[in-house]
């Protein structure tokens, strides 16, 4: 069994006093913060989750965000730059070469009608341009049938929907000066 806390003033147990003792008073806790003490330390560690979020937001990339483009009425006249697309185009490719010498020797001597293209310091020996694959392939097979050694290449060339017109009817003529002017940089 426990026993009795007699030193307790509200407890079950009856405590007696002398006449000539004094009542003992417990003092009653004082806040162990003042207020001007705990409104420091709130503004410090505002303080601090600021200046730890400012620099995680600065070590983060920046998205950027795209947004889709209004629609227009048909009556609106378009002031906007052109819209470029990737249009797909198959390129009958005969050589390519480091000089742009070498190329228009390759050129000359090949005897079918031939243009260059220069694109990061390499020149490309053409004989066509196509929109589609079927076309080039009929195409390549016809050279190689008179002894001129091509292969299609396909590539992706990002166009105006000016130039892309522009690019089918020189491809459906292969008029080649065109298609040069289009393709080179």
């Amino acid at each position: 069994m426990h026993e009795p806390d007699w030193t307790r003033q509200n407890s079950d147990v009856l405590v007696w006093r002398l006449p000539d003792e004094e009542e003992t008073v417990i003092p009653k806790k004082k806040p162990t913060l003042k207020a001007a003490a705990g409104l420091l330390i709130i503004i410090s560690a505002l303080l601090t989750g600021s200046v730890f979020g400012l620099l995680m937001m600065s070590a983060v990339p920046e998205q950027t965000e795209t947004k889709a483009a209004p629609a227009m009425n048909s009556s609106t006249e378009q002031t906007a730059a052109p819209v470029e697309k990737t249009v797909p185009l198959f390129v009958i490719q005969g050589g390519l070469f480091s000089t742009e010498e070498s190329a228009a020797k390759a050129v000359s001597s090949s005897g079918e009608p031939a243009a260059v293209i220069s694109s990061e310091n390499q020149y490309s020996m053409i004989y066509g341009a196509f929109l589609t694959k079927t076309e080039a392939d009929e195409a390549e097979q016809s050279l190689e049938s008179r002894g001129t050694a091509a292969y299609v290449k396909e590539t992706k060339v990002l166009l105006s929907s000016e130039e892309e017109e522009t690019l089918k009817k020189a491809a459906d003529s292969q008029q080649l000066d065109k298609i040069v002017s289009i393709l080179s940089p």
